[in-house]
């Protein structure tokens, strides 16, 4: 029993994986990027959601809770809002950017704003991925497939945007530290925003409604850069 129960959450973070990936992949079909490299992000989102992880179990230390569900445990919601963005949204947004920023942002494949938001999603679904290694297991029915399904899609929405505008600031020669600088807060306003909406049953549809509005921003950037390219 225990064995099924272990292939089934393999599965189910593996195969959400493989089709969002895929889907990003198949939105850069004009120029795709090597498989290659697109794994080499997932890996390095998986390795930044160990450390992300090993971070969240040291803030006790700094007196703050260890993680998301222990304040929602609590059910305050002045300190469910500001841990989200206060703690998860910088902390999380962050880890997934350092990869980028030390590793892909070196590659020649990332030559246009597309790339950029093909790796930066690359990165966040390796990092969902081993983000729900843990959540899964504590789930059973329709949270446990929304989960599996939903959340490589929302990290990567959210990663989108320092990618897009990190990779457009390095085609266009400008600073990407500046872009960074701008574009970093952005994705974890809205990270802790997100988080935010999905405690409430009230307010859980506004949730879906803000990565909705980010996904079809996101298309019309690179649709407005295809054309002015």
């Amino acid at each position: 029993m225990e064995g099924v129960i272990f292939w089934k959450i393999l599965a189910s973070i593996i195969g959400p994986a493989i089709f969002w990936i895929g889907y990003f992949y198949y939105k850069d079909r004009q120029q795709p990027e090597p498989l290659i490299n697109l794994l080499e992000a997932f890996l390095l989102g998986v390795l930044a959601g160990f450390a992300c992880f090993l971070t969240y179990r040291q803030l006790p230390l700094l007196g703050l809770p260890q993680g998301f569900n222990l304040v929602v445990a609590r059910g305050q919601a002045r300190e469910i809002f500001l841990y989200s963005l206060g703690v998860v949204g910088p902390l999380e947004e962050l880890f997934k950017f350092l990869p980028f920023a030390l590793f892909i942002l070196r590659w020649r494949d990332l030559d246009e704003p597309a790339d950029g938001v093909v790796y930066a999603s690359s990165v966040a679904i390796g990092f969902a991925s081993f983000e729900n290694l843990g959540y899964l297991p504590m789930m059973t029915g329709v949270a446990f497939f929304g989960r599996a399904v939903a959340s490589p899609l929302t990290h990567a929405i959210f990663s989108s945007i320092w990618g897009y505008f990190v990779a457009r600031a390095r085609m266009k020669q400008q600073s990407v530290f500046l872009a960074a600088l701008f574009s970093l807060p952005l994705s974890a306003i809205f990270h802790g925003l997100f988080n935010v909406l999905t405690v409430s049953n009230y307010l859980r549809v506004y949730s879906a409604i803000l990565v909705l509005l980010l996904w079809l921003l996101l298309i019309y950037l690179l649709e407005r850069h295809k054309r002015t390219a």
